[in-house]
């Protein structure tokens, strides 16, 4: 990983399914919060994926970043 935007994601989504995971021990208790959980990390999961799709695009393109610097 090469940005913070992308560290950061990351880092969210283990704390999520870590926090997912705790919950589900109990999930009588908690099943509308697993449910608003596992939402949250599709969600924040495709958002991951089109980052990283659309960057690495970006990335490997011939000389993608060379119009930044003019």
């Amino acid at each position: 990983m090469s940005s913070e935007y992308e560290y950061i994601v990351a880092e969210l989504l283990v704390k999520e399914r870590r926090r997912v995971k705790e919950l589900q021990k109990n999930a009588d208790k908690n099943r509308l919060e697993i449910e608003s959980l596992t939402n949250n990390l599709s969600t924040m999961q495709a958002l991951f994926e089109n980052y990283n799709m659309g960057m690495n695009y970006f990335r490997r393109a011939k000389g993608g970043r060379s119009g930044l610097r003019e």
